[in-house]
């Protein structure tokens, strides 16, 4: 479009389907501005085209937050997150002391919750979020080992000049060199064998320094057992909490100080190369699976050692109580930089597997599947794909491609120079611009289903946000509910049934500033008819792109195209949702008895004048 001889041409016959094309608009009143010279009308556009493609494996290494248990999705299948990560020393050379002896070593992840209330007993009441199947009854295996692979900062492979990538498929090479376990072999099976997330805060409580329980005159308590006379000295948020092996701790870390395997973390990381969390099924298919923050861990030894050596005199000084804290998680923006790998197992069902297999990037879909992890992604062809050139005799054709190398022309213009044409005739103004996504509540209509809170359009030609993300720079007291005007936040409508469901009607998300841009066509950087892409995510405020592994069976490919990432954030969320597309015949009722469509729209708004 950028030929003075295309624009002209596509000028002149845009004007010959002026007159047809008005059919198209609806006035909504002039009284919706303020403005008396103006009204306002609705276009709906026609060739929109989208398609959903399998993304597999993805890079999911370093992400700010991890995906840990067992999740079986009633549509989609079941998702198996687990996790391996570097630990690294909160303060590097620390001084250990003389003769060190440990007395507990604990691992501590709250979880994201929410305070509800506050019964008279003093006890607070937590709801947990991102915790996905929860419940209190949703039980699997939890194993920490030792993990003996160095995680990589950069990749041998590019002459390490270049971060190193994992994908999501990786663990097996982790799994050669698994170590010993990790986990305290105690009656406590809610930390391992019997492992649930639960919602109940974490209360620790005095002791007289050996494990013993005491009461408020400092006296170790007669009947260990009894909490009542137990003395509160910390209240923790809802979290996993983890007793470690003390044997274990005490080899590794306490006796090897000496050796300088403490000075940097540098030297530690390579000597303790971290932690590997396992987890499986007590019954198949079933658990839950949270979003943990590993950044915000307590990680600590507790020992006791001596201030001075020992001597001839004094061959066992007196020892004083310490606290060697190690820190775990990864974030660019501070000192936190213990690599990590979430790995992602994901068995689709038959009905997922089956759509994923049978979606068409030529005609476009009647149904759109959106899942994190290592799930899938959609594509939408915003007006269509914009094939047009010059022929033999100097014309302006519009067409297709034969599938030849060559090309079969219509003589139709597309929708996307016509709107042009009108916008530039008329003086029209572009004044909002979105796209609507109905979810099909038949997919996601179990009581148990969890559906994804947002999803997320992105330019897919260019893998970055588009121009209505940046534009967007509100805020929310709910951090993952920022850019609200943008879009994309499920909206949901309660269900009258037993459990009162709140289920999810739609998904809007403004793509003014793209349409408006493009449509204006004055920017050469902002004018070409992009694919766009739709994922679900975890976080609105992490626009970064990770790499989908390029092993796999079934790269993604477009046409001749080949898609190579998918935004971070949709790595990071195992939830999915089900969309109706633009060829779904489907329709709802709304309020006034109307019967609408619930195919995928994108609806313009436009001021122009009277």
């Amino acid at each position: 479009m950028k030929n003075s001889l295309v624009k002209g041409i596509a000028f002149i016959v845009g004007l010959l389907g002026l007159v047809s094309c008005d059919k198209d608009f609806n006035s909504l009143g002039s009284d919706l501005i303020d403005d008396n010279h103006f009204a306002l009308e609705k276009y709906e556009v026609e060739s929109l085209k989208a398609y959903t493609k399998a993304t597999e494996a993805v890079q999911s290494n370093n992400l700010p937050i991890n995906a840990l248990g067992i999740y079986k999705d009633p549509y989609f299948g079941t998702t198996k997150a687990q996790f391996v990560s570097q630990v690294e020393l909160s303060t590097a050379n620390p001084t250990i002391g003389y003769q060190p002896v440990i007395d507990s070593v604990y691992l501590y992840v709250p979880y994201f919750s929410t305070l509800k209330s506050t019964t008279t007993a003093g006890e607070r009441v937590y709801e947990l979020d991102s915790v996905y199947g929860y419940s209190e009854t949703a039980k699997f295996k939890l194993h920490v080992y030792e993990n003996g692979y160095y995680l990589r900062d950069f990749d041998p492979a590019a002459n390490f000049e270049s971060g190193q990538k994992y994908y999501s498929n990786e663990k097996p090479i982790i799994d050669a060199f698994k170590g010993t376990e990790l986990l305290n072999n105690s009656t406590k099976v809610a930390q391992n064998e019997e492992f649930v997330f639960s919602n109940k805060e974490i209360i620790i409580y005095k002791t007289d320094g050996n494990g013993a329980y005491v009461d408020a005159a400092g006296a170790v308590l007669a009947n260990q057992n009894d909490v009542t006379l137990r003395v509160i000295k910390e209240r923790k948020l809802p979290g996993m909490w983890l007793d470690l092996k003390n044997s274990f701790f005490q080899q590794k870390i306490l006796d090897a100080a000496a050796s300088g395997v403490l000075f940097n973390n540098n030297s530690f990381k390579n000597y303790f190369r971290g932690l590997l969390f396992e987890v499986q099924e007590i019954t198949p298919d079933q658990g839950a699976l949270a979003m943990l923050d590993f950044s915000t861990a307590e990680f600590k030894i507790i020992y006791k050692a001596a201030v001075l050596a020992p001597t001839t005199e004094v061959p066992n000084p007196p020892k004083t109580r310490r606290t060697l804290s190690l820190q775990m998680g990864y974030k660019s923006t501070s000192s936190k930089k213990a690599n990590s790998i979430n790995f992602i197992q994901h068995t689709r069902s038959t009905a997922y597997q089956t759509k994923l297999a049978a979606s068409n990037d030529v005609t476009g879909d009647d149904r759109l599947y959106l899942k994190g992890g290592d799930g899938s992604v959609a594509f939408i062809d915003v007006f269509g794909i914009d094939y047009k050139k010059i022929d033999e005799n100097n014309n302006l054709v519009y067409g297709l491609p034969d599938g030849l190398g060559g090309f079969i022309g219509n003589g139709v213009p597309d929708e996307l120079d016509d709107l042009r044409i009108k916008m530039k005739l008329n003086n029209w103004l572009v004044n909002e611009a979105n796209l609507i996504f109905y979810v099909d509540k038949d997919a996601m209509s179990a009581s148990y289903q969890d559906e994804a809170e947002r999803i997320y359009v992105f330019d897919a030609t260019n893998h970055k946000p588009i121009l209505d993300y940046y534009a967007d720079n509100s805020t929310a007291a709910n951090v993952k509910k920022n850019k609200g005007s943008f879009g994309g936040i499920i909206q949901r409508e309660t269900i009258a049934d037993e459990f009162n469901r709140k289920r999810g009607i739609k998904y809007k998300v403004r793509i003014t500033e793209y349409i408006r841009q493009l449509i204006k066509n004055e920017n050469a950087d902002y004018d070409d008819n992009v694919r766009l892409g739709v994922a679900v995510i975890d976080d609105i405020n992490s626009p970064a792109n990770a790499y989908i592994n390029p092993n796999n069976p079934h790269p993604i490919t477009i046409g001749t195209t080949n898609v190579p990432f998918i935004p971070v954030s949709s790595v990071m969320n195992p939830l999915g949702t089900v969309l109706h597309g633009p060829l779904s015949t489907a329709t709802y009722q709304d309020e006034n008895g109307n019967v609408l469509p619930m195919k995928l729209k994108l609806e313009i708004y436009f001021t122009k004048p009277n």
